[in-house]
């Protein structure tokens, strides 16, 4: 473990423990960024031991390459912070770990995995490629934001449940409309103040 102005020996106790007694599931092959569930500690809300496997995390990189290669980084969590481990490239994993989770501040609250891809027709901005990025929520928020009064562009965003929703300017409507990629429905019309709480809602 790592803590940088937040160590709580009540809080690493009891994380090290429960990393120990669900090691073979943290530790499973191929894993890079793993969680398991049902993790408590009196007086903090962290819900899941998260663990990230060598290369993801850097903590003996340098100084000693041989430790660094049987060492796991183990974190206090949230379930809203970890994906399924297929979702995760090694450069997600590593960007996931190292700036999103920020393990060493035993003091944060949740910050939830989001996957985002957006094109906006007026500001030009946009992400390239198929796998999208990483992002904060908001992020999100103010890419949405943005959709209003831009014809022909788009967002959409992944959740740790792997839920996907396309969000898009329907000028004859003169609102936003937000459809869920799984099940297939019609695109549905909400203002945005509703669909900004829906996002939030939906990350968590």
């Amino acid at each position: 473990m790592n803590a940088r102005d937040s160590y709580d020996e009540d809080l690493v106790v009891a994380l090290l423990i429960a990393a120990r007694e669900n090691s073979a599931q943290l530790l499973a092959d191929g894993v890079l960024l793993s969680a398991v569930p049902g993790f408590r500690c009196p007086g903090r809300e962290f819900e899941v031991v998260g663990a990230a496997r060598p290369g993801i995390h850097r903590y003996h990189e340098v100084q000693l390459p041989e430790l660094q290669q049987v060492t796991w980084a183990v974190l206090p969590g949230y379930t809203c912070e970890f994906a399924e481990p297929a979702q995760y490239s090694v450069e997600d994993a590593r960007q996931s770990f190292l700036r999103f989770l920020t393990p060493a501040n035993l003091n944060r609250g949740p910050a939830p995995f989001l996957r985002v891809w957006w094109k906006n027709t007026v500001t030009k901005a946009g992400t390239e490629g198929p796998d999208g990025i990483l992002a904060v929520p908001a992020t999100l928020r103010r890419e949405i934001e943005l959709l209003e009064g831009a014809p022909g562009s788009f967002v959409e965003y992944q959740n740790f449940r792997g839920e996907r929703y396309r969000v898009e300017w329907d000028a004859d409507q003169g609102s936003l409309t937000v459809q869920d990629s799984a099940d297939g429905g019609e695109p549905r019309g909400v203002g945005t103040a509703d669909l900004l709480r829906f996002t939030e809602a939906s990350l968590r």
